[in-house]
């Protein structure tokens, strides 16, 4: 999935899109699917 990833903090760069593997989502979890999402730099 696709997902903003903070590689540091109190860094202009720090913010990537970036590829993560799905979440496993056991019994007692619960799976929230975003549709859409902004950020401010």
């Amino acid at each position: 999935m696709k997902a903003f990833v903070v590689d540091r903090y109190k860094s202009k760069s720090a913010v990537r899109l970036g590829e993560m593997p799905e979440p496993e989502v056991r019994d007692d979890d619960v799976l929230v699917q975003v549709h859409a999402a902004s950020l401010n730099q």
